[in-house]
């Protein structure tokens, strides 16, 4: 389930929560968590993405 526009994920993403979302990816690399193409797909997807609910399915199974 996404955010949706009741809290905000409808809001358009800035430069900065992009970049949060690329360092939570890069340590998820780090940590062994992703492999060098999940990183590489998810980077692409970061800065493809225009609104809040397209970065919480890039990160949904890192939260946990």
């Amino acid at each position: 389930m996404d955010v949706g526009p009741l809290y905000g994920g409808d809001r358009p993403i800035r430069e900065s929560d992009r970049q949060l979302v690329a360092n939570l990816l890069t340590a998820a690399h780090a940590d062994g968590r992703l492999t060098a193409f999940d990183l590489s797909t998810r980077m692409s997807q970061v800065y493809l993405a225009q609104y809040f609910d397209d970065l919480v399915v890039i990160t949904r199974d890192l939260m946990a």
